[in-house]
């Protein structure tokens, strides 16, 4: 692994979780938290989705919060929904840009593929202008559930009931900030970052390809790993889509698959180092 390649992907890395600690500064209405809070909080959600089985991972965010800065948990739920709201939009628009360079790879035309795409974004930003009513019927359609159930309502029941009703209400309040384009522009800056942190290490693996075909071939992993399929920190699901993108933009089979696991692992390093550093920071 050549060493400065190595060290552009470290600090690609570090912009990625700042401009991610950013968009939660805007995501959380309740009380101003300082980006160094909202740093280490982002150091330690993204390690926890790599140590954590299946999605556990995501649960860590609220967690981190609530404990470190003192936001209500259902306040987290909210931001934390929206930011992968947020997520998933910016990767479908760059994965939509991507293919259309990449023409030649799909079996079925193209146009399928950019109307997929488009129809996919119009059912995310659907999902997020009306989240808050989503949890609403959730929530009473539990409440119908428990009644068939048993006369009265248990109490699991109920806390579930109330606990997606003041998620809706934060939800509601993140929207009524109407950040929508800090939030957008600092989730585009943070996954620009993350693909170039995956080329510079493809570059310090000895592979030298086109941004372009880094982005479309990560994308695919990135998909893949978003796919509610259970893994150990989504070990073995993200090196799956991993090669099956880069196998597709002509990487050898043998590179496809060790350059999925060996970015996995470095991001894994750099990740464990910014969290036991954040550790040490947040105990003094």
């Amino acid at each position: 692994m050549d060493p400065l390649w190595a060290s552009l992907g470290c600090a690609g890395y570090f912009l990625a979780i700042l401009f991610r600690a950013f968009r939660y500064k805007w995501l959380i209405y309740s009380k101003d938290i300082s980006i160094n809070e909202l740093f280490r909080i982002s150091v330690f959600y993204n390690l926890s989705l790599m140590v954590l089985p299946s999605k556990l991972g995501e649960l860590s965010y609220p967690y981190f919060l609530n404990k470190i800065s003192g936001v209500n948990l259902t306040e987290g739920v909210a931001s934390l929904i929206a930011s992968r709201v947020y997520d998933f939009f910016v990767i479908l628009v760059i994965f939509l840009f991507a293919s259309t360079g990449f023409q030649r790879l799909f079996r079925v035309n193209i146009l399928f593929i950019i109307l997929l795409s488009l129809l996919l974004i119009g059912l995310v930003l659907l999902a997020f202008f009306h989240m808050n009513r989503l949890l609403r019927f959730v929530s009473m359609v539990i409440d119908k559930l428990s009644k068939r159930i048993k006369k009265e309502k248990s109490k699991p029941s109920q806390w579930v009931q109330r606990k997606l009703h003041e998620t809706a209400e934060d939800f509601y309040a993140i929207k009524a900030r109407k950040t929508y384009l800090p939030v957008a522009l600092t989730s585009l800056l943070s996954w620009i970052m993350v693909f170039l942190t995956f080329h510079a290490f493809l570059r310090g693996f000895g592979i030298s390809i086109p941004f372009l075909d880094v982005v479309f071939g990560s994308t695919i992993a990135l998909i893949t790993n978003a796919l509610p399929i259970g893994s150990l920190g989504n070990w073995g699901t993200l090196e799956v889509g991993w090669a099956a993108g880069f196998l597709m933009i002509g990487i050898p089979k043998g590179q496809a698959i060790a350059s999925g696991f060996g970015v996995h692992i470095l991001i894994f390093v750099i990740c464990a180092l910014f969290g036991f550093i954040s550790w040490v920071t947040l105990k003094k």
